[in-house]
């Protein structure tokens, strides 16, 4: 199958290259392949300008990619060796490359006069190009396996890729842009140095051309669409999310894409990924946990990439982005006064109160505090926790007048971060102040046989 060509430059002599291009040999050349894009590889000596021009006469050459160092009006390649400068006779086929490799300065001359000259469009660095990384000489097989470069390959290499898949260089470009400004905050959180070096290269980053230029359609190319979709549910139990992503990856001709969907669910509590196979008929599913430790809403944001597909035909990469928020949720529970009793004790009335907590499914509650309250007027509140089986016992006095035969004592769970309060109510009924009643009972016999006496008297 004929494919797009996108030429490669990756010199490998010193330190920044050493870093740099085994990226370009394996993650970066593989994600092109993965977009029918062919990749020209020029590694180490093969970066030099006899091998860059004749990739270039090549008819199916459409691209110029990679690193180089370079200054206002060129760049060179391995070992330093100049491979295109201002000044330089711009054949016609390089009125068909579109020129944007990674180096310094070459936006201040050397890509506008490119232009300038039939190049159809170009990104060119008007300042130096600055980056972070951990690793010299990596494997390049994945931008994970350096934890500060991989901020600057992510957004460097989206318009590559974003072009690939048939957007045009204008549009290309400002995916790229904004990955740049996405890949600064998350560095933000990580490390300073690599936050600012991310601002600089991007708001000095400039785009040059045709805004409207696309690259050809390789023949069997058939472009795709990731449909996405997520939801949430709070186990708040087991204190944990559980994060479902379902979709399906369509053909734009009606066909059934094969091959792989990378789904990545990110929010406060971390990071989950997983590749799954498409279904026969494109769909996808996947589960994602995550444990919490506060009870409160969490958003989580979700991205589905379709790798693409290389065979008889070609199924161009996409991808597809959601958010879903699962909100704080406690569990319903039951409270229930089992027994209440009391006791009159002179003017007190000593209360005696058992009950159970249990959840919504009647699952007993340990170690929950039941506050109990005996009503009517100033109020008096004991606690008591309740034991493995969710049951409780408390005890609670409060005086009362001596006539006053019921009252109305309380328990109430107040809840927490993962159950909801519930409370219960009972009447207990006791007996009156006998000993005050007697008391009244003697004043009244006392104050009648007065009365009598003075009405005897009178008589």
């Amino acid at each position: 199958m004929v494919v797009v060509k996108l030429v490669v430059l990756a010199p490998y002599y010193e330190i920044a290259t050493y870093i740099w291009s085994p990226y370009l040999r394996g993650w970066v050349a593989k994600e092109l392949r993965a977009r029918c894009a062919e990749p020209v590889l020029l590694w180490a000596d093969d970066a030099n300008r006899r091998k860059l021009w004749e990739a270039v006469k090549d008819t199916e050459t459409y691209g110029v990619l990679g690193v180089g160092h370079g200054w206002e009006k060129g760049i060179v390649g391995q070992k330093d060796e100049v491979l295109l400068r201002v000044g330089d006779e711009i054949t016609p086929e390089w009125k068909k490359v579109v020129f944007a490799p990674v180096s310094c300065l070459v936006g201040k001359e050397l890509v506008p006069w490119l232009v300038e000259q039939g190049v159809p469009a170009g990104i060119g660095e008007v300042t130096e190009y600055w980056f972070t990384a951990e690793k010299i000489n990596p494997s390049g097989e994945s931008p994970e396996e350096d934890q500060l470069l991989k901020y600057f390959l992510y957004a460097e290499y989206t318009f590559w890729f974003r072009l690939a898949e048939g957007v045009t260089a204008g549009e290309a470009y400002d995916a790229m842009i904004a990955e740049y400004q996405r890949q600064a905050e998350l560095a933000k959180q990580v490390d300073p140095m690599t936050y600012r070096c991310l601002v600089v290269d991007w708001q000095n980053r400039k785009f040059f051309g045709d805004r409207n230029y696309k690259l050809p359609l390789a023949p069997g190319r058939i472009l795709t669409r990731t449909e996405v979709s997520a939801a949430g549910k709070r186990l708040p139990k087991d204190r944990r999310d559980v994060v479902t992503v379902a979709g399906r990856v369509v053909a734009e001709d009606g066909s059934v894409p094969r091959g792989w969907v990378t789904v990545r669910v990110v929010s406060k509590l971390g990071e989950r990924s997983d590749s799954v196979a498409l279904g026969e008929d494109g769909t996808f599913s996947v589960v994602f946990e995550f444990q919490w430790e506060r009870n409160e809403d969490v958003e989580y944001s979700v991205t589905a990439a379709y790798g693409g597909w290389v065979g008889e035909r070609c199924y161009v990469p996409s991808r597809a982005e959601t958010t879903l928020t699962v909100k704080s949720t406690l569990v319903p529970t039951l409270l229930r006064i089992e027994k209440a009793v009391a006791v009159r004790d002179g003017p007190l009335v000593h209360f005696g109160v058992s009950g159970v907590l249990r959840d919504a499914d009647g699952v007993p509650l340990a170690g929950k505090v039941v506050e109990v309250v005996a009503g009517d007027g100033e109020i008096r509140r004991t606690w008591a926790e309740t034991r493995e089986d969710g049951t409780f016992v408390a005890e609670v006095s409060k005086s009362y007048p001596p006539l006053q035969t019921k009252a109305a004592v309380y328990a109430r769970f107040k809840g927490d971060d993962t159950y909801q309060g519930s409370e219960d109510m009972r009447i207990v009924a006791f007996p009156p102040n006998w000993d005050f009643v007697k008391i009244l009972v003697a004043a009244a016999t006392a104050a009648a046989l007065l009365l009598a006496l003075l009405l005897a008297a009178l008589l």
